[in-house]
């Protein structure tokens, strides 16, 4: 029986999900305040917390999957961890940014997202050119 063995891309999926968990934490807390079952109840600081929460649990799975391809393949230390802590950092950035909105450009929203989509391309590229 061959065991695989990932242990950058475990060390970023366990801080991914610890911060999936709190941003899932933030909308029950939220809903619970509010008294809202389902939805935001036409809340605006509903919607964010929602978004916050969705945005990252859409886009870290792909990227974890792709590290975790990267790392199988080869990939290079260095690489994951940077991507890696560009993933975690990011999606820290965007859930900030999206739950503390400020009225001009919201750059950690925007970095955030940058950061994830630099990843996710990033590895993506790198796994082609192996």
């Amino acid at each position: 029986m061959n065991l695989v063995s990932l242990p950058i891309t475990a060390i970023y999926a366990a801080l991914s999900g610890f911060l999936i968990i709190a941003l899932a934490a933030n909308v029950v807390r939220f809903r619970l305040g509010k008294h809202v079952s389902l939805g935001d109840g036409g809340h605006k600081d509903g919607n964010r917390a929602i978004r916050a929460h969705g945005n990252t649990v859409e886009y870290v799975p792909m990227a974890l999957i792709l590290m975790a391809l990267l790392e199988l393949n080869g990939g290079g230390d260095t690489a994951l961890h940077i991507y890696g802590l560009l993933l975690v950092g990011g999606r820290i950035l965007y859930a900030y940014g999206l739950l503390f909105p400020k009225p001009s450009a919201n750059l950690p929203r925007q970095i955030g997202v940058v950061t994830s989509w630099i990843v996710i391309v990033a590895t993506g590229v790198q796994l082609l050119i192996l």
